[in-house]
């Protein structure tokens, strides 16, 4: 191997890879889109110490590199800005890093691009002093996974592509689901409906909208592991067509990718790493159904990785108006009912009518009568939004798709009704004229390429009091049937 000057540092072609992956995480990590004490760079320098902690170095060496990356890791943890004492700081470890790259015994053409990446760090971090953090304009909504559940993703070492993702949800996530790939970590295929349940955690879009950014951030929890191939995290936004099969796969939308810095390797349990995208303009139409996915990946032949990463993670998505227009003080509010609900219809015995009502992430089947109020199972508490100062509504989206197998005789109604409780009654009542009749579902046996129905229901100006929830329930007539559900709401 040659290079321009001398060579005295080893390394061995994972800490190349590894080596390369840092210097490109810190040039990203190092934006004024990213505000100290929040922000990847800690994480970033905690693997680099890893590294430099695994590799064939003088004392004196490896002390003074571990010096400034512990000083620049405090700076930055301490700081509520991009100070000039942590400029300053994240200034003298880029130096170090430079210097460090032109003594590696590796390849000129590789040690260029690492001078390259350096270099755009520094130009980043010049460019932070005047700089202003974009502006985050549209509804933000937030997911996070359980504090008790871990996260567990799962991959392929041999060809280092996801095998299995989970979806977050308000302080649940899935199990394990089976994801598949065009080749590449950034296009991933998952069915949610399967023989075990479902995992139906897709909400609908209540009106036209506009992707504008994402966030995610996961932090490892696996017992102390030793991850030899760096582990990339990523966090991507998926959708189903609002009228398609419940068995139709969930695909990721093009560009609402975020990759997650830095990537995992060497013994990082604890290790948080976040990503973000700005500036995104991605259509969303009303009735799409949504999920935020995390998997992980590899470079192919990491056959000594482990192939379960568990942790914890979280997103955040924002949803502009039309044309990318910004509402103002408006909240979406999901509904998925997890597993399928039972609707039961009788023309002989209205009291033994069942309907299907559903939350976010939970549903249950319950008996139904007209004008009378549903008393809720307690844990619906759990899994739906309180609005502590109330709102308006302004649109309602609803999807239903039938569990495949079923025969229906006759065709068969689906009226899909939201209703009010507070947690302190647990009984819910109807909210007047936000019923939405979805097309009728015609007689048949019903497969896996059976499309579902969906329903808009917009213009809508409808009150709601501080401290209330909402619970969407489905309703049928003409027959029984059994299926998942979905919906949206809109409220100002």
């Amino acid at each position: 191997m040659s290079s321009r000057s001398p060579c005295i540092v080893p390394f061995t072609s994972t800490q190349e890879t590894i080596f390369d992956g840092l210097l490109n995480n810190l040039a990203v990590s190092i934006q004024s889109s990213f505000i100290p004490p929040s922000g990847p760079l800690p994480s970033v320098l905690k693997v680099l110490q890893n590294l430099i902690n695994s590799m064939s170095l003088s004392l004196r060496g490896k002390a003074d590199l571990l010096a400034v990356t512990e000083l620049n890791i405090t700076a930055y943890e301490q700081s509520e800005r991009w100070s000039a004492a942590l400029i300053a700081a994240t200034q003298q470890l880029l130096t170090e890093l430079y210097a460090f790259s032109l003594l590696a015994c590796v390849p000129s053409g590789v040690k260029d691009d690492w001078v390259i990446a350096i270099r755009l760090a520094e130009v980043n971090l010049a460019g932070i002093s005047g700089a202003v953090p974009p502006a985050i304009t549209g509804t933000v909504l937030t997911f996070t996974s359980s504090s008790i559940g871990p996260m567990d993703l799962s991959l392929n070492g041999r060809s280092g592509l996801p095998t299995g993702g989970v979806i977050v949800g308000y302080g649940f996530e899935s199990r394990n689901i089976s994801v598949t790939t065009d080749g590449t970590p950034a296009n991933i295929s998952m069915v949610l409906a399967d023989n075990l349940g479902g995992n139906n955690y897709a909400f609908s879009m209540p009106r036209v909208g506009t992707l504008g950014s994402m966030t995610a951030s996961f932090t490892l929890t696996s017992p102390a592991i030793f991850i030899s191939s760096p582990i990339t995290i990523q966090a991507q936004l998926c959708r189903s067509g609002p009228d398609a099969s419940p068995y139709s796969p969930f695909t990721t939308i093009p560009g609402a990718v975020v990759q997650l810095i830095p990537a995992i390797s060497g013994n990082s349990s604890g290790l948080t790493c976040q990503g973000s995208l700005d500036g995104l303009d991605l259509p969303l139409n009303p009735g799409d159904r949504l999920v935020v996915v995390f998997t992980a990946s590899s470079p192919p032949n990491s056959l000594s990785n482990p192939q379960d990463i568990m942790g914890t993670g979280s997103a955040s998505i924002t949803i502009g108006g039309m044309n990318g227009t910004p509402p103002s003080n408006e909240t979406i509010i999901p509904f998925a009912s997890f597993s399928p609900v039972n609707l039961v219809y009788s023309s002989d015995d209205i009291f033994g009518n069942g309907a299907g009502v559903v939350g976010y992430g939970f549903s249950d089947s319950q008996p139904y009568l007209p004008a009378i109020s549903l008393s809720l199972n307690s844990v619906f508490d759990e899994f739906t939004t309180v609005l502590p100062s109330g709102g308006t509504i302004t649109s309602v989206s609803a999807y239903f798709g039938v569990q495949s197998g079923q025969t229906l005789t006759s065709p068969v109604s689906i009226r899909v009704v939201m209703y009010r409780f507070t947690a302190a009654t647990n009984s819910a009542t109807s909210i007047l004229r936000t019923s939405v009749q979805l097309p009728a579902l015609q007689p048949g046996t019903y497969t896996n390429q059976s499309t579902g129905v969906y329903g808009v229901v917009d213009g809508l100006s409808i009150t709601l009091f501080p401290g209330e929830r909402l619970v969407l329930v489905f309703i049928a007539t003409g027959g029984s049937v059994t299926g998942w559900a979905s919906g949206g709401v809109s409220v100002m």
